[in-house]
């Protein structure tokens, strides 16, 4: 074999070495995204609860509100009924109002204590799920710094790989390099073997002449169809 092309087919294997590397690399990046994806949907989760929380809090603080509201209008009926100097009318009207305001009184604490009860089992089902929110994250930030530390391990082995390519490279003639690289833009395999008299990268058969030359190791010999250079073992 050809020693340029035991050089081509050097870097050919640090091309590929490179490749895997760099999907490793990206493999790496996007669990690390899944893995904090994941934190922030548990996090938004339980803000979700949180606020519900928050407004049950919160309806339950404008109700006993409109208790003490209807309580001191009631109060100011009674003081009108029991000081005031009215007709029958107006006093018919305001035992109306009473009656109507302590009903109301009556359905809003009603609610109270069942939005009291509510509040009682969301607070208990909160502490839950912030407790579950952190282990979660916990573990999922150990799961992070796992990958984290392999992603730096990769990129490691990447910049060596890197480095080995750019002096392997500098071996390699400067008219050959380039139609290597301009083979590998479009194909992982730039060096291709013959297989049964055909292209081991575009499959086609090659000509006899072809398939010849690179036997006779007549110089570095192309494929006829797919530009590849060719090899044989």
């Amino acid at each position: 074999m050809l020693a340029e092309i035991r050089q081509l087919l050097e870097l050919q294997k640090l091309d590929e070495r490179l490749a895997d590397a760099e999907a490793r690399r990206a493999r790496l990046h996007r669990e690390r995204e899944r893995l904090l994806s994941q934190i922030d949907e548990a996090r938004a989760a339980v803000e979700a609860s949180r606020q519900e929380l928050a407004q049950l809090q919160h309806d339950s603080r404008m109700r006993n509100l409109a208790v003490d509201e209807l309580d001191a209008q009631i109060r100011t009926y009674r003081t009108r009924l029991d000081e005031g100097i009215i007709s029958f009318k107006e006093m018919e009207d305001l035992r109306v109002k009473i009656a109507s305001e302590r009903g109301r009184i009556s359905q809003l604490e009603d609610e109270a204590l069942a939005m009291m009860e509510a509040i009682e089992a969301k607070t208990r089902e909160q502490d839950d799920a912030e407790r579950r929110l952190a282990e979660r994250e916990s573990l999922l930030r150990e799961q992070i710094s796992g990958v984290e530390a392999e992603t730096e391990e990769a990129g490691g082995q990447f910049e060596t790989l890197t480095a080995e390519r750019a002096r392997s490279s500098s071996e390699i003639p400067p008219y050959l390099l380039t139609q290597y690289e301009t083979l590998h833009a479009k194909f992982a395999d730039p060096v291709a073997v013959i297989r049964n008299g055909t292209c081991g990268g575009c499959k086609l058969r090659l000509s006899g002449n072809t398939a010849e030359r690179v036997r006779g190791e007549m110089g570095v010999v192309t494929c006829e169809h797919c530009s590849r250079i060719l090899y044989t073992v």
